[in-house]
């Protein structure tokens, strides 16, 4: 059960390798999920060896660790993270060293480089299990450095398609895929399909159209080592062309260069655009500066260091 039963050169050496290295750099949820791999132990095989030791954790907790969602800070949590090291054979502290000081907390801590949860983006849990359904790598394993969106408006003002142009870097070893997800709440039922993939290809898609979510596993066109950058571009296809007043995306975690490009079509063009963010789903929306609308029939917003949240565009047509 320890990781340090394979043998130096065997199958799973490799593995081996990457957990070292995530023990030496973290992050915490990638080595947390590394060694569990590892140590070929179900969740439920280490929730109950922690109950026999006096310190009940459940396996969603543990799940929520192991993917980023949550991170152990309180003292009983930090002993269960500890009897984790010992059941899976690691050094002691090798993982609550990855874990830094405790985080802040207050109502406004909050314009951080770090991840976010998904629920604070959107309304309640759903996003996050649904990223959690396709499998998305442990958080703060891949990073979003350029997110480019274009989205284009016809001539009877509707939205026809959102084009997107992503740069990604690895921050561990063998990251293979990466997890988006797009909120329809214009038309919940219909949500988009995602389409036209390029160096990268669709996985496991889950939908609930409830609530107008869509989270698409896109699997890169080739693994990343630590480091490494990947370049990506999908888009996100509708039913029908819908009617819309704003898009806005929204960031998980900080990056450090996001363009939002709207193109009109000629005689559709809206009197005035702005920009507009909310530091989460139930925060007021805090109207921004005026966008130009330039002779190409375009507005522009570039922002670059954006930390998590949610930022966009609204437009206003003349006849509203």
């Amino acid at each position: 059960m320890a990781v340090d039963a394979t043998p130096p050169g065997g199958p799973g050496s490799a593995a081996r390798a990457d957990l070292l290295r995530a023990l030496r750099a973290g992050p915490f949820p990638a080595a947390l999920d590394l060694a569990i791999e590892a140590g070929g132990l179900s969740l439920e095989e280490i929730r109950a060896y922690l109950v026999e030791r006096g310190v009940p954790v459940s396996t969603t907790t543990l799940s929520y660790w192991r993917r980023g969602r949550r991170r152990p800070e309180r003292p009983e949590s930090l002993r269960a993270v500890r009897l984790v090291e010992e059941l899976l054979g690691l050094p002691a502290d090798a993982l609550v060293g990855l874990l830094g000081p405790r985080r802040a907390r207050g109502r406004w801590v909050g314009r951080s480089s770090g991840v976010v949860e998904a629920g604070r983006l959107f309304d309640g849990d759903q996003a996050g299990l649904m990223l959690d359904r396709i499998g998305v790598p442990p958080r703060g394993a891949l990073s979003r450095l350029s997110t480019h969106v274009l989205v284009g408006v016809d001539a009877q003002r509707r939205v026809t398609g959102v084009r997107m142009r992503e740069i990604l870097r690895a921050n561990a070893d063998r990251v293979a895929h990466c997890g988006v997800l797009y909120l329809a709440d214009e038309d919940p039922a219909s949500p988009p399909a995602l389409t036209d993939t390029r160096y990268c290809r669709t996985g496991r898609v889950s939908v609930d159209r409830t609530a107008g979510l869509i989270a698409c596993e896109l699997i890169l066109d080739r693994m990343l080592m630590a480091g490494e950058p990947a370049y990506i571009e999908y888009s996100w296809s509708f039913p029908e062309p819908l009617l819309m007043l704003s898009y806005e995306y929204r960031f998980l975690q900080q990056v450090r260069e996001y363009l939002l490009q709207v193109q009109f079509t000629a005689g559709a063009v809206p009197a005035r655009c702005h920009r507009h963010e909310r530091r989460t789903v139930g925060a007021p929306e805090e109207i921004g500066r005026e966008l130009w609308i330039g002779a190409s029939n375009t507005a522009l917003l570039v922002e670059h260091d954006v930390p998590p949240g949610i930022v966009g565009m609204r437009w206003e047509w003349p006849d509203s």
